[in-house]
């Protein structure tokens, strides 16, 4: 009996350790499946600490492949800042079914502890969490999800191959950019306007200008009110919010770490330094130097791709914006801008799991050429303001083509409202290789004729296949003789499109720091510009209004006139409008020519006075201060203006009025100038080729193009209307005994510029 009742009971006993172990064992396989289950364990604690991972939770036990997973873990122990990973440093070894280990930080969101990944693999996924505090290190017992096919089966973008010229996604698909520069003020209207256009991707800032949702996010995302080492929650939540709404549209960011203006103070140049967590730890100059403000670098970076890496939107880090506008290089030493620039590109690379490519660029100027960045970030990202004319993008384009081997790029142009200079920059830049359009600074001055211009170009760029390598190839350039009148009239003023104020001139911006608007009166020869101007500085003030003038090409005349008039009777002293002083301004190739200034015309109160430029034979070296106007430079003008200054004004000075009207070109006789009749451009292919061509003066109806030493291959032409985003005609063409082949174009077609597609043929 006794017997039998000690077997009963280790049956008993058996049995309950049988069903712990069998528990056990399903709760295992459960959170393996189950990621969204909640799950509490401590072990195994490789040291004992009081600070440890209390518990997990999964949003979902499955995810589609380069989608967002995401856990929330919960932490006991409290922290001093829970962003510093020299205090709290959480993360988690992913391990893909094929092996490999992805090492993933987590990061603290204001609220919650948060691990963000995205797998690039199907299949079963396990995991494991650690975290390590000051009281020692404790690691997570192993979890695991599902990875399932997705939509997104291409995956947020990454550097492409050694050599590849445009950038591709994670699977291996070119991206072929279609960008617009809109750094803040984001709205999902726009970007829904932005996206029937064909955009893809947009630059947004890093900067002090987003007031728009999320209770604003205005500040740098390290900030003055935040300090150094921790982050405004507002401007994280409003990224947050950006990149969930370019992802709802298959778009991507082009995120800018460091704005320029972050990074001035004493320059002459837009300067919010002051409301950098940076300003607390020295001055602007020494930003690129300072070990202390590099070791709070290092966590910012670190925090930015925990929390945004694994998004299948976030495309670019751009990792400086136009560097020589900060006082580190204009004021210290660039050398060490360019030492930090290699810093904090080899960080992102080194500890970006997903390996997003970088850029960094320069200001928009013609010598602002950045050959040491083009080398060593991902992207050779150069800006242009200096000449909007295609042939300059045409000339950038196959400057940096030919350097680098790498994806290039221009990160911003433009800043006008034009759509027929928007047109012909896309055209130009993508003809010759750039990895897809130039980015139009900013969206606001896009209207909907320019977005027309840009969905139309998308659509011939999307039929192209990006994997084949291509070289760019040039037309044979046709030229001719054309008559002028001798006087041309330069003022066109088309919805704001060819006049702007520049916002580098104080003077040009009201009491809050806006650009005033510019407005017309009259029309035709009696076109009149008006503005504001205001020049309250209490020292040295300019003002400054340019413009695309309507004719660039100036060769064979003898003077630029304009008539300006300034009123001012709301100054406090009224005499002094009568200090001011007014030249004229060219930018002959992309590069500031001011006139000297003792050329300079004093300004009278309320009159019309007349500024007139020696040209051509006329042209004196000593007019100009910095630089001459050589009877090359007239054959292509990019941009042209007036500048008031006062050297001395009154620091509570109100506006003045400015007005500018008969802008004009004048010779002695009607000159002969040479023209372009026909350029053209080709990225040519093994099998496939594309380009685009251009006449300054006739339609292209039956114009011939010509590419020599083509070799004896046929193709089939496709032709593309740019204007109106249509196929027109194919042809087959055959190269003559020479190997040059001749392009023709359809008949009757009416535009000066055309599109064309060739399939080569056996």
């Amino acid at each position: 009996m006794s017997v039998f009742r000690s077997k009963i009971k280790l049956w008993i006993i058996c049995g309950v350790i049988g069903v712990i172990i069998l528990g056990a064992a399903l709760l295992i396989v459960s959170e393996m499946k189950n990621g969204g289950a909640e799950v509490n364990a401590n072990q195994p604690i490789a040291e004992q600490s009081d600070t440890v991972i209390k518990r997990i939770y999964a949003d979902n036990e499955s995810v589609g492949q380069y989608e967002k997973y995401e856990i929330v873990l919960e932490l006991t122990g409290t922290f001093q800042n829970p962003y510093d990973p020299d205090e709290v440093d959480l993360g988690a070894v992913f391990t893909s079914p094929s092996g490999a280990e992805w090492n993933i930080n987590g990061f603290y969101d204001g609220k919650r502890w948060l691990i963000r990944f995205a797998p690039d693999e199907q299949g079963a996924w396990t995991y494991q969490a650690h975290l390590v505090t000051q009281e020692g290190r404790s690691v997570y017992k192993q979890l695991g999800f599902t990875v399932e096919p997705s939509s997104k089966i291409r995956g947020g973008l990454t550097v492409p191959e050694e050599g590849g010229r445009f950038l591709q996604y994670r699977d291996g698909t070119a991206f072929v950019a279609v960008p617009v520069a809109y750094p803040w003020q984001v709205t999902e209207g726009r970007l829904d306007q932005l996206s029937e256009a064909g955009a893809n991707i947009i630059t947004y800032w890093n900067g002090n200008y987003d007031g728009a949702g999320n209770g604003g996010g205005r500040e740098q995302l390290e900030s003055f009110q935040t300090g150094p080492g921790r982050y405004d929650m507002n401007k994280a939540d409003r990224i947050d919010e950006v990149l969930d709404w370019l992802e709802a549209r298959d778009m991507q960011m082009n995120f800018v770490v460091w704005p320029h203006d972050s990074l001035a103070h004493k320059i002459n140049w837009p300067a919010t330094w002051s409301q950098s967590a940076y300003s607390k730890l020295g001055e602007a100059v020494d930003f690129y130097n300072s070990e202390e403000m590099w070791n709070y670098q290092e966590k910012l970076y670190r925090y930015m791709i925990a929390r945004w890496g694994h998004s299948p939107s976030l495309g670019i880090w751009d990792l400086i914006v136009e560097v020589n506008g900060t006082d580190g290089h204009m004021l210290g030493n660039p050398a060490e801008a360019d030492a930090w620039l290699k810093r904090v590109d080899d960080y992102f690379k080194e500890n970006d799991p997903y390996r997003h490519p970088t850029m960094a660029s320069m200001a928009g100027n013609r010598e602002d050429y950045w050959d040491y960045a083009y080398q060593t970030v991902d992207i050779a990202d150069r800006e242009n303001y200096y000449d909007l004319h295609y042939s300059a993008y045409a000339e950038d384009v196959q400057l940096r083509f030919e350097s680098y081997r790498k994806p290039i790029w221009i990160g911003e142009t433009g800043n006008i409202t034009d759509r027929k200079v928007f047109h012909q920059s896309i055209w130009a830049a993508y003809s010759n290789g750039l990895a897809g359009f130039p980015t139009w600074w900013m969206e606001e001055h896009m209207d909907e004729g320019m977005l027309e211009s840009m969905k139309y170009a998308a659509r011939f760029a999307e039929q192209m296949d990006y994997t084949e390598n291509r070289s760019p190839r040039l037309a044979v350039t046709k030229w001719g003789e054309k008559n002028k009148p001798s006087s041309v009239n330069l003022l066109q003023f088309d919805t704001y499109s060819s006049w702007l104020l520049p916002d580098w001139a104080e003077a040009n911006k009201d009491e809050k720091a806006i650009v005033y608007p510019l407005n017309s009166s009259g029309e035709g020869s009696d076109l009149t510009i008006e503005t504001q101007m205001r020049f309250a500085t209490d020292s040295y003030a300019q003002g400054v209004l340019e413009g695309i003038p309507a004719d660039p090409n100036w060769s064979g005349y003898d003077y630029l006139e304009l008539e300006l008039k300034v009123e001012g009777e709301s100054w406090i002293e009224p005499s002094l409008v009568n200090r001011l002083k007014a030249k004229i301004v060219l930018h002959p190739d992309g590069q500031w020519r001011e006139a000297a200034d003792d050329q300079a015309a004093a300004v009278e109160h309320g009159k019309w006075i007349n500024l007139k430029v020696p040209l051509g034979s006329n042209l004196s070296g000593s007019y100009w201060q910095d630089g001459e106007v050589s009877k090359e430079h007239l054959q292509k003008m990019g941009r042209m203006g007036v500048k008031i200054f006062d050297l001395d004004s009154d620091a509570e000075a109100a506006p003045v009025r400015v007005s500018v009207r008969n802008v004009r070109l004048t010779a002695s006789n009607p000159p002969v100038q040479q023209v372009k009749l026909l350029e053209g451009f080709m990225m040519q292919g093994e099998s496939t080729s594309y380009g685009w061509a251009i006449s300054e003066e006739e339609v292209l109806s039956e114009q011939q193009i010509v590419f020599e030493n083509w070799g004896m291959l046929a193709a089939e032409v496709t032709w593309y209307d740019p204007w109106k985003g249509q196929v027109m005609t194919k042809q087959t063409v055959q190269p003559d005994t020479e190997g040059q082949l001749s392009l023709q174009a359809p008949a009757g077609y009416e535009q000066q510029d055309i599109a064309y597609m060739l399939k080569h043929l056996e």
